[in-house]
């Protein structure tokens, strides 16, 4: 998998959510810092000798800081972060619009141009911005800046360093941005690669115990709230110590392998399956009855008896069915389809019981 752009669009917005929310205390205290830093930049523009200076007092100590007060302000409320990013990306384009509408053709621009190279870098990799907004507002200033240049009444060799501090500060800024945003989402995979290592069981790769429970809660709660119904399969390989006493235990995995393929491709993309235990396995199935739960049963029950196991040949499975009861607990219906289980063992094996 690609470090900076996964492998799926789901991956890249997923990073891309993870990361603008991982942002939103850099945003906010950097926007109050630099709203900070354009007021004394106001105050001390006063004392340079140049033109305009009521409109250069409104520029850099209102319109600017008072841009980046209202980001800090957006980043309290999540139904504001979208507005906040947009004008983010709108406040060094605006700076830098007011710096060349101020200075450019003026004697003394060279003053006040390392705002310039500053806003981009700032742009770059101190804003809080994403490589690709960071890049769509650093793009926008340099365009601005070649415009204006173009007019400046300066020496050809000044005119042609200028321009290379402003692409020196986009390269620059915008290498340490991209390396920087690499580096996370590095960071974002490993952190999801471990996450769902914690959710699965190392031998069959289906879901383990203690997500399968997450999941059943989540889906207890969706039920509490829409009325929806949701049915469980408990599921048990009949005589499975044999196997083990017979084969030996690496070819009892192999069964259990195979055993948890079978569900895993005989399922909707909606149910969960998972192993709970030795030879348990559970299916969790939403917006499904008690009925329908029977009918999945009968098809898993007919795959698996005619399927054929490496090894040990034909192997049969007994299965609980039950469907959730609102208001119960998660014990509750677990102990339903785990009593459904034992009478189909206790029935002859190779059944299916429901409660």
């Amino acid at each position: 998998m690609d470090p900076l752009y996964g492998e799926d669009e789901a991956t890249r917005h997923a990073f891309s959510a993870w990361l603008r929310a991982s942002r939103i205390l850099q945003v906010r205290y950097i926007a109050l810092l630099t709203a900070a830093m354009y007021l004394l930049y106001a105050v001390i523009e006063q004392t340079v000798d140049a033109d305009a200076p009521g409109l250069r007092m409104f520029a850099h100590a209102l319109l600017v800081p008072g841009m980046l007060l209202v980001v800090a302000a957006m980043s309290l409320r999540a139904s504001m972060q979208r507005w906040m990013w947009a004008l983010l990306m709108l406040a060094p384009v605006v700076a830098n619009g007011a710096n060349l509408h101020l200075n450019a053709g003026s004697p003394q621009f060279q003053v006040f141009a390392p705002e310039i190279y500053l806003s981009i870098i700032w742009t770059f990799a101190i804003s809080g911005l994403t490589l690709r907004q960071a890049s769509i507002s650093a793009g926008a200033i340099v365009a601005l800046v070649i415009a204006a240049t173009i007019q400046l009444p300066m020496p050809t060799g000044l005119v042609q360093l200028h321009l290379l501090w402003v692409l020196a500060a986009f390269s620059f800024g915008g290498l340490a941005a991209f390396i920087l945003e690499r580096a996370l989402k590095a960071t974002f995979l490993q952190q999801c690669e471990l996450a769902h290592s914690a959710q699965i069981d190392s031998l069959t790769s289906l879901w383990n115990r203690a997500h399968i429970e997450q999941r059943f809660e989540e889906e207890r709660a969706r039920a509490e709230r829409y009325g929806q119904p949701f049915s469980v399969i408990l599921m048990d390989v009949d005589h499975f110590k044999a196997v083990n006493d017979t084969w030996g235990h690496s070819v009892g995995d192999a069964v259990l392998q195979q055993f948890a393929n079978l569900l895993r491709h005989h399922l909707r993309k909606a149910d969960a399956a998972g192993r709970i235990g030795g030879e348990e396995f559970f299916v969790l199935l939403p917006q499904t009855r008690a009925d329908e739960a029977v009918a999945a049963a009968r098809d898993l029950q007919a795959r698996i008896n005619a399927f054929d196991f490496d090894t040990v040949g034909p192997r049969t499975a007994s299965f609980g069915v039950t469907e959730y009861r609102p208001g119960e607990d998660r014990i509750d219906t677990f102990d339903r389809a785990d009593r459904a289980l034992y009478a189909a063992k206790k029935n002859g094996r190779n059944r299916i019981e429901v409660r």
